[in-house]
């Protein structure tokens, strides 16, 4: 889930684009998983049972994402009766609503199996969508198919959506399917390879095995290579001919998926590290898992009801006819003095286009213009630096607002039109703030951030 939230990854030759969300918490029970996650993403996850988190001690967060057991729910014998467990699996869900009740962020998404739905001869689920009510949500779900998103499996999951604001519950829509040319089938991720891999082949004795009762029982289930992949499970080390597990056959012998099969089956990349743990945990790590495109694709639709409108700078100028903010330079240093930044004032970080990173690179920047639309979310009275951010190096030099106004692209020249109004920063070099170029993400649009620099320093790890 969090993969598909982040983004920034490619999958059978296509780009999944970086999301403008960070994590800032992560725990799960599972020590194996644990490792393979904290291999794979900047935040680290804490080994830890969810009934221990103190939850007055996370950090601020916007959404809340997770899985919870569903075979431990029961109905309480009670009048009028009450959502339940069996044993202590059952409790999980109630930690996540906790959480939910005491901090209230904006958004929560839950996954779950198809059977959540019909639980209990179908009493359970409509009780656990009325917890989530009860703890301040807005909530609708779906049961969404990993194949229709570009996954080469057919694995249905149900999908919980709660927004505590209902003008956002109005604008969400669950993502469309994608184009059929987009879909992609179990022949696109089986790996040739794999194929003279002995180890990964049935014995003669298990074949015939299966073959015996193979009529009667409908095992030995062997994958269409031209359609996804049957649901992939947790137990894939353990995979049995006598199973319903899904199996692949290659010139009429029966073999199981490899770990990397199994996980690009699930559509995680291949540059996603699984080698920490045994082979065995890496097959219980990845059929647990929720397939990162599809979830990408859940968070691609959320972002649509985070819409960020552009500035309107007619109003800023009437608002500020003559500067938006205007400052000195409060330390003028000699060539040989380092520049005494402020980590707590605001700096705007952005994107320059290839035409105009010569003076970037040679320091020689002194207007900055924005282009046509700027994101509206930005204090432009607290703007105090401005950082340059080149396309596929990042950032690393300092610059000192001087002057922001509103102006226009082509001040004084003749073919200055006095209505395209633009925001002008009027800008100086200060000093260099990290030995070379710091990837950074552009969370606005993919091309601002509006930030300060000790968020800066704190993301770049300096």
């Amino acid at each position: 889930m969090d993969l598909g939230v982040i983004g920034g990854f490619t999958f059978l030759d296509k780009e999944y684009k970086e999301n403008p969300f960070e994590i800032v918490y992560s725990v799960d029970f599972d020590d194996y998983c644990t490792k393979i996650y904290n291999e794979n993403f900047e935040h680290k996850c804490q080994v830890k049972d969810v009934r221990d988190i103190a939850i007055e001690l996370l950090p601020e967060f916007d959404m809340l994402i997770g899985g919870f057991p569903c075979q431990s729910f029961s109905i309480s014998a009670q009048n009028p009766p009450r959502l339940g467990f069996k044993d202590e699996r059952g409790m999980l869900f109630f930690e996540m609503v906790k959480i939910l009740r005491e901090r209230q962020p904006r958004f929560f998404i839950a996954e779950n199996v198809k059977g959540i739905l019909s639980a209990n001869d179908g009493k359970a689920f409509p009780m656990i969508i009325n917890e989530f009510k009860e703890a301040g949500y807005h909530v609708m779900h779906k049961l969404l198919n990993a194949s229709d998103y570009g996954v080469p499996q057919k694995r249905e999951r149900v999908i919980i959506m709660g927004f505590r604001d209902i003008e956002d519950y109005k604008n969400f829509k669950y993502p469309s399917r994608v184009r059929a040319d987009e879909r992609k089938v179990l022949r696109d991720v089986i790996i040739e390879d794999e194929n003279h891999n002995e180890s990964l082949f049935f014995s003669e004795r298990a074949v015939a095995g299966m073959m015996a009762v193979r009529k009667k029982m409908n095992k030995g289930r062997a994958m269409n290579l031209d359609e996804p992949c049957n649901t992939v499970s947790a137990h894939l080390a353990k995979v049995s001919l006598n199973s319903t597990d899904p199996v692949y056959m290659y010139e009429g012998r029966f073999r199981r998926f490899s770990a990397r099969e199994a996980a690009r089956i699930q559509s995680f990349p291949d540059n996603f590290k699984l080698d920490s743990v045994s082979q065995g945990r890496q097959y219980k790590a990845i059929g647990n898992a929720v397939p990162p495109v599809m979830m990408w694709h859940v968070i691609k639709s959320l972002q649509k009801v985070l819409v960020i409108h552009q500035i309107n700078f007619s109003s800023v100028l009437a608002q500020y006819p003559n500067n938006i903010v205007q400052h000195e330079i409060v330390t003028q240093i000699e060539p040989t003095e380092e520049f005494k930044y402020d980590k707590a004032k605001n700096v705007l970080i952005s994107l320059v286009k290839s035409d105009n990173m010569k003076q970037y690179l040679d320091r020689s920047a002194k207007i900055y213009y924005t282009g046509k639309k700027f994101p509206a979310t930005v204090a432009l009275n607290k703007l105090y630096y401005f950082m340059p951010y080149f396309k596929g190096k990042g950032i690393r030099d300092l610059y000192f607002i001087k002057i922001a106004r509103v102006g226009t692209r082509k001040e004084g020249q003749p073919d200055e039109d006095p209505k395209d109004f633009r925001l002008v920063f009027e800008i100086e070099y200060v000093c260099q703030l990290f030995d070379d170029y710091k990837s950074i993400s552009l969370e606005i649009w993919h091309t601002f951030t509006d930030t300060t620099i000790e968020t800066v320093l704190k993301k770049t790890k300096l």
